[in-house]
């Protein structure tokens, strides 16, 4: 699960126009409340073709070798046990499997990293027992991240604006990352490497073969973290009667104390976003990277 809340339209399907010669990564956006954001950008400025696929909005989910040369599954505010709601899930925990099985290059971030997990072998609590996490957070670090083929290099440029902002690292052990979710996996599967845990969820970053799994939102902003926030906190007041009506609910609409919720997290987003736009800069860079590899049919090898 994750962010609550859409701030904007965003990304369109793949481009109209000359035939694509280049790599194309598949973005899997299964609800717009949780949309790309920035991540597509910095995709697209390290020569990525981004091809979105909403399933929310009907769009069936392309078989493995429709993927090209990358998948990046993002996440929503439904269960990864929601099957009976949201059919999709199934086709997409297989397909998931099948990237990891291939070697594919993948990103899969909160809901996309708890599917991922299900996929192969793991388990995802729904909601988890160690409760939710929203807001700013401290990545902790394990020692295989400092020496992952593709994380090692991410965090490296994360510490390194973290040094520059100012922000402590306990040499280059944490991280602040920006995080939404109630639910989380509690059991990595067994071909996975832990790389990352927070206080609020043990398995935070982990990898299997050339897939990357993050419960983290790199993709996201001060801003959207601020709304969501916001409203989330309006919700639990008791301002709607569910969830769904925070989509119209207003700035105008919600209490003060929601207000002020949405105001703090923001200031936390503020002062952690030379560490996370690092961090989602060189996600991408590292995704680019594999999927050229992909691309010429030269296979970027992992542990």
């Amino acid at each position: 699960m994750t962010d609550a809340i859409r701030t904007s339209a965003d990304a369109a399907a793949l481009p109209a126009g000359p035939a694509i010669t280049g790599p194309i990564v598949t973005v899997v956006e299964p609800e717009p409340q949780a949309p790309i954001g920035r991540l597509r950008e910095w995709l697209a400025a390290e020569g990525l073709t981004v091809r979105m696929v909403r399933p929310e909005a009907g769009d069936p989910l392309p078989a493995l070798e429709e993927l090209g040369d990358a998948l990046v599954v993002l996440g929503g505010p439904m269960s990864a046990h929601a099957e009976a709601d949201y059919p999709w899930i199934t086709p997409l925990r297989d397909l998931l499997h099948g990237v990891v099985d291939t070697r594919l290059p993948a990103v899969a971030i909160c809901l996309g990293a708890q599917i991922a997990a299900e996929a192969i072998g793991g388990t995802t609590a729904a909601p988890s027992p160690h409760g939710t996490e929203r807001g700013v957070v401290d990545l902790e670090l394990t020692d295989a991240a400092a020496t992952d083929p593709l994380f090692s290099e991410i965090i490296d440029e994360a510490v390194r604006a973290a040094v520059r902002a100012g922000i402590p690292t306990q040499d280059g052990t944490r991280l602040p990352v920006l995080v939404s979710h109630d639910d989380g996996v509690v059991d990595l599967p067994e071909s996975a490497t832990l790389l990352a845990s927070s206080a609020g969820a043990p398995v935070q970053a982990w990898r299997a073969g050339s897939l990357l799994a993050l419960q983290h939102h790199p993709e996201s902003t001060p801003e959207r973290m601020e709304r969501v926030e916001s409203r989330v906190t309006a919700w639990k007041l008791g301002a709607v009667a569910d969830m769904e009506e925070l989509k119209d609910l207003t700035d105008d609409e919600l209490p003060a104390e929601a207000v002020a919720a949405g105001r703090r997290v923001r200031a936390d987003a503020e002062r952690a976003e030379p560490v996370v736009q690092a961090f989602g800069r060189a996600l991408a860079r590292v995704l680019a990277r594999q999927a050229r590899a992909h691309h010429l049919g030269a296979g970027l090898p992992m542990a």
